[in-house]
This record gives structure tokens, C-alpha cells and sequence, in this order.
């Protein structure tokens, strides 16, 4: 995500989209004086798992030292449901700028020695100091470890005395994508939430929120193409690669297709550098999605049409042509050839066209049906 879009997200708040069922457990905990210290926020890559954590931290925040047994202390929002709550305060402001005293909030530091980009156990090691500190503005501490994927064993053992001896008006929240890889002592010392992809109707929104002069029929397509992940579709749309992936479906679909057209478009996705990243992340997720939804079609294709892919017609064509010219076996080797290859050449920064370039005359080849 560019640095401009991150500004849009996090620096003014806006709408919350989706999530109302993990809101509804936090309110109804927090009415009754049950709120627990520790939640595990998990759920796919780009489903709003940090924004939803800094509603979360912003309704807490507004808690004031005076209010008892009051939300906020303030008879107006008293009976505020966090998915309710505007966000227009200055609470809700500070949250978001990350400049809220009683917000700690833990992602991997960006410096030149962080190659490895995990947050490091002496950050981690902040949390006993910070939440035994007095709250500054609110009645509340709370802390985001964004995201728990990142922070290694000695760091995930770090937090340990933290959830086990949890202070008083102190709340944790861990952020994941990827919850099996997290230890099972920490597990269960949380509640672990398991968020759900937010509808189309909702991704459109959180689009809309971030460019309101764009194009409807643009963001209908991110939307299908997200899979109810917001932060993914900005990953897709700032990649750029939107027209490169209707023509790579065109060309797919096209049994006439030229092998030089087929070489150009293919080495088109293997940028190479921090410069064709995006490209290349976004061609390991957009093929291995159109893949999906082809083996579905060569399965079921009443159940290929309830996948969002298939509401765009470019690629349902693609995915019906790759159907019709592999078995649903011969297209998982091919997802599975190309995770491969993906990671592989990321972590040893090889050249990613030869594979590109194999994998569409791979898939344009027609191998047998069964």
C-alpha cells in the first residue's frame, strides 16, 4: 500500500465496513463489565483487520478516567455501539494518527537493519511498562500488535506475562492472517475472532471512502477481484495491473493466440526488483484465483458462478476455456507449480519471466480432459 493511500486510511477516520458480529461480542462484553484483555483479530490478507482494530481502540479510548460504569461519561453516546460511534473526535483523531498516549500500537520498525521486517522481541517488551503506566486522556491502555505473523518465538514468549497477569483497563489486540502458526499458549490466553471477508456491497464502500471520484464500474471489478479485501484491491490497483490481467485473459482465452503475443504478455508480469513487486505478488494471487475458479467450472459450474471472480466476464471466459482444455487435477499442479515458483524466486530473487512465460503456454496448451 502506497504511502498516500495509508495516509487515507488511518489519518482521518472514516466508516467502518463489515464486522458487526466481533463489534457486537466486544460491546456486549464491555456492558457488562466483561470485556476481556486479550483478542486475536484474524482473517484473510486485506479484510480491514487493522482498521477494525483501531475502531476498536478508538471507542475503547473514549472511556474517560471519570465515567464509572459509563461507555464514554457522556449521557449523548452513552448507549454508543463502536460500529455506531462517529469518528470525528479528538480520541478517535489521535488513534488514527497513532499520536494517542494511551495507544500503543507495535508494527516492524522501517529502518535499514529491519531487513527482515518482523517485530522484534524488545519491542514486544514494551507492553509490561506501557500498560502499567497510568492512562493519560482515557480510563483505558490499549495496544495493537500489528500483526502477530511477524513477531517470532521469543517475542510471542514475551507477551506471555502480559496476558497471563493482565492489568486492569487494559486491553490487547493481536492482529493475524495466518492464526495456526500462533502458539497455543497465547491462543489460549485470547479470544480469537475469525473475521469473514466483507460482502461486495461493503468493499465497494470502503473504495468509495478512499476514491470518491472514481469510476463505479472500476471498482465493481476490484471488489470481484478482492474477494471482500479491501486492502487487497489497493494492492491491485496500485500494482497497475488491471488491463495487463484482462489482456492475459483475452490471450488465454484466444485458442489462436500467437506464441510471441503469449511471451510478451507473460514476461510483462516479472518486473524485476523492489520496482515489479507488486506485479509479480499480484500475479501470484490473480492466476492462482483464476485457476480456482477454472477447476471449479470443470467440476461444478453452478458453484464456479457463487465465486466473485466469475461475475467479471473476462475472466468467467478465461476460466471456462481453461475448464474446457485441463482436468480439475492438471489445474491444481499448475496452482501449485506457480506458489511455488512465486516463493521461491521472491526469496532468492531470481528472474520470475521464465516462469511466467511457462505458465501461459502451460495454460494455453490444451493437456487431456480426463
Amino acid at each position: 500500500m502506497s504511502e498516500t493511500a495509508q495516509n487515507q486510511q488511518n489519518s482521518l477516520p472514516t466508516p467502518l465496513f463489515g464486522h458487526r458480529d466481533i463489534l457486537d461480542r466486544l460491546y456486549a462484553g464491555f456492558q457488562q463489565n466483561k470485556l476481556h484483555h486479550g483478542w486475536i483479530l484474524s482473517g484473510d490478507e486485506g479484510i480491514g483487520k487493522s482498521r477494525l482494530a483501531r475502531q476498536i481502540a478508538a471507542w475503547i479510548l473514549s472511556v474517560k478516567p471519570d465515567s464509572d460504569n459509563a461507555l464514554f461519561g457522556r449521557a449523548d453516546i452513552l448507549e454508543a455501539h463502536p460500529s455506531e460511534l462517529a469518528l470525528d473526535g479528538e480520541e478517535a483523531r489521535l488513534v488514527f494518527a497513532n499520536a494517542h498516549p494511551d495507544l500503543l500500537l507495535l508494527q516492524p520498525e522501517e529502518e535499514e537493519k529491519n531487513k527482515s521486517g518482523l517485530i522484534k522481541a524488545e519491542q514486544i517488551r514494551k507492553l509490561p511498562a506501557f500498560f502499567a503506566h497510568h492512562s493519560a486522556r482515557s480510563k483505558w491502555r490499549v495496544a495493537i500488535i500489528d500483526n502477530l505473523d511477524v513477531v517470532n518465538r521469543a517475542g510471542m514468549n514475551a507477551m506471555l506475562k502480559t496476558l497471563e497477569e493482565p492489568p486492569n483497563n487494559c486491553l490487547l489486540l493481536l492482529i493475524s492472517s495466518r492464526p495456526g502458526q500462533v502458539l497455543p499458549t497465547i491462543k489460549s490466553r485470547c479470544i480469537t475472532a475469525n473475521l469473514a471477508p466483507l460482502s461486495t456491497p461493503d468493499t465497494i464502500g470502503v473504495l468509495r471512502d478512499i476514491w470518491p471520484d472514481a469510476d463505479m464500474s472500476m471498482l465493481e471489478v476490484l471488489a470481484g477481484l478482492s474477494k471482500g479485501a479491501p486492502g487487497r484491491a489497493l494492492q491491485l490497483a496500485e500494482a497497475g495491473v488491471l488491463d495487463l490481467f484482462e489482456a492475459s485473459c483475452r490471450i488465454l482465452s484466444d485458442s489462436r493466440a500467437k506464441p510471441a503475443d503469449i511471451i510478451k504478455i507473460a514476461e510483462k508480469w516479472a518486473g524485476g526488483g523492489a520496482r515489479g513487486r507488486p506485479a509479480r505478488r499480484a500475479a501470484s494471487y490473480l492466476f492462482a484465483e483464476l485457476l480456482s475458479l477454472a477447476s471449479l467450472y470443470s467440476i461444478s459450474a453452478s458453484t464456479a458462478l457463487q465465486n466473485s471472480f466469475a461475475s467479471i466476464p473476462f475472466i468467467q471466459e478465461a476460466a471456462r476455456t481453461l475448464a474446457s482444455h485441463h482436468s480439475a487435477e492438471r489445474l491444481a499442479v499448475l496452482h501449485s507449480d506457480l506458489a511455488k515458483s512465486y516463493q521461491l524466486n521472491e526469496q532468492l530473487y531470481l528472474d520470475f519471466a521464465p516462469v511466467m512465460t511457462k505458465f501461459f503456454f502451460d495454460l494455453h496448451s490444451q493437456s487431456a480432459k480426463r
